[in-house]
């Protein structure tokens, strides 16, 4: 069995790939990348308050299994309406 797994490329999709083995008891994974922070990837690497996402908030979970989790993330950590975000 596979205990260790090295990921290229800590954008988005590796990150979720590394949380998602460990969710599932997979092998541990080490995630290698030329950024320092791990999940930005070039769709989140240039943050600006003009950028939008473009999906509702509610069609973004990262897990299948939990299709409320990124709403709850947010609502979590929001302090404003999150009406805008959730239609």
């Amino acid at each position: 069995m596979i205990d260790h797994v090295v990921i290229v490329g800590a954008g988005f999709s590796g990150a979720l790939q590394a949380i998602n083995l460990v969710r599932h008891a997979g092998p541990r994974a080490t995630l290698i990348d030329r950024q320092a922070d791990a999940g930005t990837g070039l769709a989140y690497g240039a943050a600006h308050p003009a950028h939008l996402l473009n999906v509702r908030a509610s069609n973004m979970s990262a897990f299948p299994d939990d299709p409320d989790h990124f709403v709850r993330w947010l609502s979590s950590r929001s302090s404003g309406d999150l009406a805008l975000v959730t239609l």
